[in-house]
């Protein structure tokens, strides 16, 4: 893509761009290319990171831009399905929404806090690509209650993982 003059902060973007059409499908029930654009915009993620890599871009505030956006995306996702169980006026759904965007959103944040602390934590069972897969799966099978009940399980254990590694490998204990 840099040959076209695109570098990895703008694929990112771009990224973000075609998660807009997840929400935008999902509240039609269009389940199918829900999950596609879900997939497609997870696509944009992947290369990003790999543009950077192998273009020689890669550095600090590209790292910074790609996790900052990849939470906005997740929180369009989230916020489509708040929006799609409110429009159903299906109030467990919207809980179960709510408290998997939390959760999700807190798998990141729980890797981003320990390597602000010098602790390498890349551990856990379902880090954001497992949690894309999931939901389009989801999507696919028209199951997308089940598919979020499923990544809101997975994310706790992934959250309390994380947060024991951190625990168990803290170099001071001051606290």
């Amino acid at each position: 893509m840099s040959f076209l003059g695109i570098g990895p902060n703008g694929i990112t973007l771009a990224g973000v761009m075609v998660t807009v059409m997840v929400p935008v499908e999902l509240l039609q029930e269009k389940w199918i290319p829900a999950g596609l654009w879900l997939l497609g915009a997870g696509f944009f993620d992947i290369l990003d990171g790999s543009l950077a890599r192998n273009s020689g871009k890669k550095g600090p505030f590209g790292a910074f831009w790609d996790s900052t956006l990849d939470r906005v995306s997740e929180a369009v996702v989230f916020g489509g399905f708040l929006l799609y169980y409110y429009q159903k006026q299906n109030p467990q759904a919207l809980l179960l929404a709510f408290g998997v965007c939390i959760l999700s959103l807190l798998v990141s944040y729980t890797r981003a806090r320990a390597e602000g602390l010098g602790i390498k934590c890349e551990v856990g069972i379902l880090p954001r690509p497992g949690r894309v897969s999931l939901l389009a799966l989801g999507f696919f099978f028209a199951q997308t209650t089940l598919a979020l009940a499923v990544v809101g399980g997975l994310s706790l254990i992934t959250v309390c993982q994380r947060i024991h590694w951190v625990w168990k490998h803290q170099k001071v204990t001051n606290r």
